[in-house]
């Protein structure tokens, strides 16, 4: 698929929620880490905010079954102006297996719910690059060089993604172009994390299917983030984040209209 097919628009993300959180059991932060409260928000309503703000009509969350009850608790009593879909992962076998649950045929967002940001700019950006090239697209920011073992690395040409690598080593690449988790996800990706190949801890990562995109026409994109990320994904990021976010941030137009449509199917997909 190149530039000359025919544009759908996209209407879908998928929210990945489904991971163990074995970094905060000992921190003695128990439940879900997605509904830790960050500025009276928990984290995964931050997501779905920041989906509604994108422009999206659908979040499809991927949980495990151990999750199901504390978050659908959540969702019956919050205020996100987006319908959402529950898939159940029942092992957790990876980003890239929760992409595929979520998968249904047509080119959606992928939203990683543990950087919160309150910026809507990428959405912009990443759904434009998907309009312009009909591929594949990832967000990247730049890292200290001496970090960027702790990421995802992408290696480009201008916009053009050429190379990913997960978290590497030293001398493994000349790039701190770090993958942050916002992405458009296509065909091309889909077909090889279908392949089922998966990393060292026995995980289908969701950067093997762009690094099999990128072998495909029409390749795979980045875009640029440049505003400030709330990482809250171990426990020293997340109290971090919890000290320095902004006191008197809203939600503005995440929240759900009294006369909007309130029916959502948050019931596990058969």
């Amino acid at each position: 698929m190149g530039p000359s097919a025919k544009y759908t628009a996209i209407v879908r993300v998928i929210v990945p929620a489904a991971g163990l959180g074995k970094r905060f059991a000992p921190a003695g932060l128990d439940g879900p880490k997605e509904l830790l409260p960050l500025g009276g928000t928990p984290v995964l309503g931050h997501a779905l905010h920041e989906a509604a703000r994108a422009g999206f009509d659908e979040a499809c969350i991927v949980l495990s079954p151990a999750k199901l009850e504390a978050v659908s608790a959540y969702l019956d009593k919050s205020d996100v102006a987006i319908r959402i879909h529950i898939e159940i992962q029942p092992h957790p076998l990876g980003i890239g297996d929760a992409v595929l649950r979520g998968w249904a045929g047509l080119p959606v967002g992928v939203l990683l719910p543990d950087d919160v940001v309150l910026t809507d700019q990428h959405w912009v950006d990443l759904l434009a690059a998907h309009k312009t090239h009909r591929a594949p697209v990832l967000c990247v920011r730049p890292v200290a060089y001496e970090s960027i073992g702790r990421f995802g690395i992408a290696e480009c040409t201008g916009d053009r993604l050429t190379r990913v690598i997960e978290k590497p080593g030293r001398g493994d690449t000349g790039s701190n172009l770090a993958i942050f988790g916002r992405y458009i996800v296509t065909e091309s990706v889909i077909r090889t994390l279908e392949q089922g190949t998966k990393g060292p801890a026995g995980e289908l990562e969701l950067t093997s299917g762009f690094a099999g995109a990128i072998k495909r026409r029409p390749g795979a994109f980045v875009v640029r983030f440049t505003g400030r990320i709330y990482d809250c994904g171990t426990p020293a990021d997340y109290e971090r984040a919890r000290a320095d976010f902004p006191a008197l941030w809203r939600k503005s137009s995440g929240l759900r209209s009294r006369d909007s449509d309130p029916s959502a199917d948050r019931r596990p997909a058969r």
